[in-house]
This record gives structure tokens, C-alpha cells and sequence, in this order.
């Protein structure tokens, strides 16, 4: 008895022929039996990074983890005992469920790395869709612990932060500096013209206001990029809160720098717009200003440089672009609050990539007793 295996590819399906042949010769004739099996192809596994989470990170030491995550082991540690409770799914319904490491790890990696979808997939042994998914489930978490993470300066922290901005270049009762920047982005699909900005791109506008240790204490973003600083400000959350409840954001006759596109009020000061007629006086005001307001482009330069997905952000929806920056910011406070060497590299990288309004000098209005306390800094500080 000899067999016969034959194997015919069609379509998605593989026909297996077995023919059994009986070779005795005084048989009357050959007796031959046909079977037809059907059978699924199987799709070929694409080819993946196996247990690089359970293996080969808790292997790396603290300076290669950097170098991969750009975040320190300390701040990764701190990031997972607050996110890793809420990443748990409570109801599995039968389904194969990713860890919380590999989740937060592979979503760090995205926010960290130009790297595409597929890439970061194949390192982290997930599909693109799962991936999606785990981006969009870590940066809603993410973003849930904004009210925890981005705070406004109060009690002795409040001090510490006036004294740190002192140090700088002498400007007194300062606690924070406000500015723009933009987030570049693809062609939304909606009412794409209002997205060009100046220098052509089409971006979100990205407003904060950051202490004097680059910390962002108050966030505000998705604007579109041709939209004017001064209009997103007073639309931001924060000055609407100002207006109704002063004493609680400045006891003291504190306030806050910005450059000459903000308004001039008694708790936001910018510099004096030069048209060739200032003071030496006003001449000197305005290069403390800018010694000391140059921490919120420093506080932007490290958020682009660690996060470098932000100096292009491709997503595909519009809608949830500033969910992914606010959870940037938010991670970015996180990292801040441990000691980290590589901040300076960070720096320097994300820094080309700060883009401002121009075009916006002139444009805040002025309050007289933003003026008045204005015009008293300047008399101080020029004695």
C-alpha cells in the first residue's frame, strides 16, 4: 500500500488530497479512494519581541532604563503605584488582559519616541489595535490625576517658589511665569484653516504656567493654533478663577510674568513694549523680566525633549489631542518631582522646537493698577 500527499492552496483555505493506491497485481483494477480534507490556513504570527517587559527590562540598570524611557527607575516606580490600581481591569468578561507594566512602559516609549505604532508594537509583543487602546486607557488615567499633580503654589511652598524666582535676577513677589507654545499636528479633517499658525504648521496652542523649578502649575490646551495668546488667556480656566477669588491665588501681592502679548494687571506683569523711546530704567526692567521669565521656555524645552512625540503629534482624532499633551504635562510634573541628571540634554534637545506668537506684541490691554505696580518694580529695581 503506498500513500500520497498532496497539498493545494486556494484562497484562505488548504486542500489536502490522500490517495491510497492498492499494488497487488491480480487485482481486477487499482482501487482508488480520494479523501478531501478542508482545513483553516493558518495566518503566520508577525514577528514580535517576546517577555521584553517580564525579561529584559528588570535587567537594564538605572542609566540604560533612562535612556530607553527617558524617565528615571524613581519616577517610573512613583508612576506606577499611582496609575497601576486604576489601569487593573476589575471585569475581565473572558478576555486575555495586558499587564499594567507592559500598558504604562509601551505608552511611555510612544510618548518618548517618534517610533511608529507598528515598532513600539513589535518591541512590546502587542497588535496596533491593542496598543491603541492601551494609549488612550493610560492617558484618560493620566489625566484624571491633573487636580493631584498640577497645583497652584500655596503655604511654604509659596515662599519657596517667590525666593527661587528672587534668586534669578532680583524681580520680588513673582510665582510663576505664563506662556504658549504650539503642538504641531496634521491637517484636521474640520475646519482645518484655524489650525495654521504663523509659520505655516497646523498646531494646538499649549498655555502654562510654571514655577521656578520648570514645574507646570496650571494647564491650558486645544486651542487652534491661529487663535491669539491674549484671547486664550482670558478664556483660561485660571483667570476667570483669579477675577472671582484674588486673595487666594495671590495673599500677598504676589503675581505672575508674561511676555508682551499678556495684559498688564495687578497680577500679571509684562515687560514694556519698546518702540524706541525706553528709559534706561525700563531698558533694565525688561532684561530681569527676561532672565527671569525664561523658565516657562525652559519648562517647555524639557517637555518637548523628553516627550519628543509632541513635536509632531499625529493622531488621527482631533478631539483627543489635548488629552495626550495634558497627560505629557501631567508626566512630566511626576518626573520633576526626582532627581534627574539628564534634564539639561533634555532641555537642549526640545528647544528649537518652542514656537511662539510674534505677532502677538501689543495686543494686551493695560490696567491701571497693573501699570502703577509695574512702573513701581521698575523704580526699585533700577536704584
Amino acid at each position: 500500500m503506498e500513500v500520497a500527499l498532496s497539498i493545494a492552496i486556494v484562497g484562505d483555505m488548504a486542500l489536502k488530497y490522500i490517495i491510497l493506491s492498492d499494488d497487488d497485481e491480480t487485482s481486477d483494477e487499482d482501487e482508488i479512494v480520494s479523501v478531501v480534507l478542508l482545513t483553516k490556513k493558518r495566518r503566520r504570527k508577525p514577528s514580535r519581541i517576546e517577555n521584553y517587559v517580564e525579561r529584559t527590562v528588570p535587567n537594564l540598570t538605572a542609566r540604560e532604563f533612562q535612556q530607553h524611557f527617558r524617565i528615571t527607575i524613581d519616577a517610573y516606580e512613583h508612576l506606577i503605584q499611582m496609575v497601576g490600581p486604576l489601569l487593573k481591569r476589575k471585569n475581565y468578561k473572558g478576555r486575555f488582559t495586558i499587564n499594567v507594566e507592559k500598558q504604562l512602559l509601551a505608552v511611555i516609549w510612544l510618548l518618548a519616541t517618534p517610533d511608529s505604532y507598528r515598532s513600539v508594537g513589535e518591541r512590546f509583543d502587542l497588535g496596533k489595535s491593542s496598543l491603541s487602546v492601551c494609549f488612550m486607557r493610560v492617558i484618560k488615567i493620566l489625566c484624571s490625576l491633573t487636580q493631584r499633580i498640577i497645583t497652584w503654589p500655596t503655604g511654604h511652598k509659596l515662599t519657596e517658589v517667590k525666593e527661587k524666582f528672587r534668586q534669578m535676577a532680583g524681580l520680588p513677589n513673582v510665582i510663576g511665569a505664563i506662556d504658549g507654545t504650539y503642538i504641531c499636528i496634521k491637517a484636521p479633517h474640520e475646519d482645518p484653516e484655524s489650525y495654521i499658525t504663523r509659520k505655516s504648521h497646523y498646531a494646538i496652542t499649549l498655555q502654562a504656567i510654571c514655577d521656578a523649578n520648570l514645574k507646570f502649575t496650571d494647564v491650558f490646551v486645544g486651542y487652534p493654533g491661529s487663535v491669539h495668546d491674549n484671547r486664550i488667556f482670558r478664556n483660561f480656566e485660571i483667570y476667570i478663577a483669579v477675577r472671582n477669588h484674588l486673595q487666594q491665588y495671590f495673599p500677598d501681592d504676589e503675581y505672575i510674568i508674561g511676555d508682551k502679548a499678556y495684559p498688564c494687571l495687578s497680577w500679571c506683569i509684562p515687560p514694556y513694549i519698546n518702540r524706541g523711546n525706553l528709559t534706561p530704567a525700563k531698558r533694565h526692567f525688561n532684561t530681569i523680566m527676561a532672565k527671569t521669565r525664561q523658565t516657562i521656555e525652559r519648562s517647555f524645552a524639557l517637555l518637548m525633549g523628553r516627550f519628543r512625540r509632541l513635536k509632531f503629534l499625529d493622531m488621527q482624532r482631533t478631539d483627543l489631542i489635548p488629552t495626550a499633551v495634558l497627560a505629557s504635562c501631567v508626566l512630566h510634573n511626576i518626573c520633576l518631582e526626582h532627581r534627574d541628571v539628564e534634564i539639561d540634554n533634555y532641555i537642549r534637545e526640545g528647544i528649537d522646537d518652542i514656537y511662539h506668537n510674534d505677532e502677538n506684541e501689543g495686543h494686551g490691554h493695560q490696567e491701571i493698577e497693573g501699570t502703577r505696580k509695574r512702573d513701581e518694580l521698575c523704580r526699585q529695581l533700577f536704584i
